[in-house]
C-alpha cells in the first residue's frame, strides 16, 4: 500500500506496531497505578483502558492476519521514509520532548503556546510567522480557560497561571 514499494514487495508493518505497543504498555502502567487511587479514578481507567486495549489488540489482529496471508512482513527498514521529512519528524520529537520536561518550570499554557507556536513554525517551514503566533496564542488561551479556569485541572502552574490566580 506504500507509494514507496513495488507491487510485489510485501508491505512492512513493523513499524505500523510502535505506536499501539508503547498505547498498550501506557495503559497497563495506567491501570496499575490507579489501583491505590479512589474508585472513579479507577472506574475511569478501566473504562478508558479497556477500550483503548481492545482497540490495539483489534489492529494487532489485523496486521497478523496479513502478516499470516502473505501480504505484508514485521519489517521496519521503511520506518524513517520519506527522507526528506525526517528532520521535521525529529524536530517535532524535540518539541514534544521539551514540552514534557519544561512544562513543570514554564508551566501549561506558556508550555503550551511554545509547544504550539514551534510546531506550526516547523511544519509551516515559517510563512506565516503572525499567524502561527495568533493561532498558538488562541490555542493556549482556550487550553488555559477551559482546562484551568472552568474545569479546575491541577496542570503545573507557571507565571501565566500564577498571574490569572493573583489577578482571581
Amino acid at each position: 500500500m506504500a507509494s514507496t514499494q513495488d507491487r510485489d514487495e510485501k508491505r512492512q508493518i513493523g513499524g505500523e506496531l510502535i505506536i499501539p505497543l508503547l498505547a498498550l504498555a501506557f495503559t497497563l502502567y495506567y491501570i496499575a497505578t490507579v489501583i491505590d487511587s479512589p474508585w472513579s479514578a479507577q472506574l475511569n481507567a478501566f473504562m478508558v483502558g479497556t477500550v483503548l486495549i481492545l482497540l490495539v489488540l483489534m489492529f494487532f489482529a489485523v496486521a497478523a492476519r496479513e502478516v499470516l496471508r502473505g501480504q505484508a512482513t514485521l519489517g521496519a527498514s521503511n520506518l524513517l521514509e520519506p527522507y526528506r521529512i525526517l528532520p521535521k519528524r525529529l524536530g517535532f520529537i524535540a518539541l514534544s520532548l521539551g514540552y514534557v520536561i519544561f512544562i513543570q518550570w514554564l508551566g501549561f499554557t506558556l508550555t503550551t503556546f511554545l509547544f504550539m507556536a514551534g510546531s506550526m513554525f516547523l511544519l509551516g517551514g515559517g510563512r506565516r510567522p503572525l499567524a502561527y503566533l495568533l493561532a498558538a496564542f488562541v490555542m493556549a488561551a482556550v487550553a488555559l480557560v477551559v482546562f484551568v479556569i472552568l474545569f479546575q485541572k491541577r496542570f503545573p502552574k507557571g507565571p501565566v497561571e500564577y498571574l490569572v490566580q493573583a489577578l482571581s
